[in-house]
């Protein structure tokens, strides 16, 4: 009799805890939320166009927005988006006084997952640090990468990036980013000892950034009628596309009795210019 009581109350307990989340769910304040994040993004980034699809609660506790675009009103065509995006606090860190922002993106056909520590006591401001793992992306469905490097690019990108800013200014960031990028194509705006595109079975890079730089220790393309391996650096201009190249390597011709150049690319990542020696 006692164990079929203890059954019963743990039912209903189980039921009210089902009947409280459904409550907390649908009488959960989606627009409300929604137009609270995006007049927030405004009032600290002007420049960034935000659009939101929807907001719920999420389990853990947390939001999930759906159908995220967010771009700049100087490129309002070069979006980012996200079809799915997950946001929820880092218990752990809570209790240190610390905020952690875990977040999971979905989007391109495959999915993003980071974290963001912040370091100053529940606090968004000041110096944070951040990183993220990517899965499976279909790059050339991401109008702002084909915007900023003024040309189409295909493939399957994984990787993980890595972010610190001790301050405000640029000159305090830093950060690395590890890829791979198989199966694409990088379409050349002039040819390249007859190539007019660079097919592609897999791109390795190792990345380093400080100080509005970027250092690329490896960067090695692998095909089938080519092999190519590059290092040097790409200072960031406000505009990507902007940025000024100054890399050295070489190019290997494997159709051609395996024929081997010196190559330098100059210029900017929307212009570049190479030369052979």
């Amino acid at each position: 009799m006692k164990l079929k009581m203890n059954r019963a109350l743990l039912g209903y307990i189980l039921a009210g805890i089902a009947m409280l989340a459904l409550f907390l769910y649908l009488l959960f304040p989606g627009d409300a939320v929604k137009d609270y994040l995006k007049a927030e993004a405004a009032a600290r980034y002007p420049e960034l166009l935000l659009s939101i699809g929807a907001v719920g609660p999420a389990v853990p506790p947390g939001l999930t927005l759906s159908n995220v675009t967010a771009a700049f009103r100087g490129g309002p065509d070069a979006t980012l988006r996200a079809d799915r995006l997950s946001v929820r606090p880092g218990g752990l860190s809570l209790l240190k006084g610390r905020l952690t922002l875990l977040m999971a993106a979905e989007g391109y056909g495959g999915e993003v997952r980071g974290r963001l520590d912040f370091s100053r006591p529940f606090s968004v401001e000041g110096p944070f640090s951040a990183e993220a793992k990517i899965r499976k992306i279909r790059i050339e469905k991401c109008a702002w990468l084909r915007q900023a490097l003024a040309r189409q690019v295909t493939g399957t990108l994984e990787g993980t990036v890595a972010y610190a800013s001790a301050a405000d200014a640029r000159k305090t960031e830093s950060g690395s980013v590890d890829f791979t990028l198989t199966n694409g194509t990088f379409h050349l705006l002039e040819g390249i000892l007859g190539f007019d595109r660079l097919d592609f079975s897999r791109v390795e890079g190792k990345i380093s950034f400080r100080n509005g730089a970027l250092k690329i220790t490896r960067l090695a393309l692998t095909g089938e009628k080519f092999r190519c391996s590059l290092r040097g650096n790409i200072l960031l201009a406000d505009e990507i596309a902007n940025s000024r190249i100054d890399m050295d390597g070489t190019l290997e011709i494997p159709g051609q009795g395996n024929k081997r150049v010196t190559i330098n690319i100059g210029g900017t990542l929307g212009n570049p210019k190479t030369r052979f020696m």
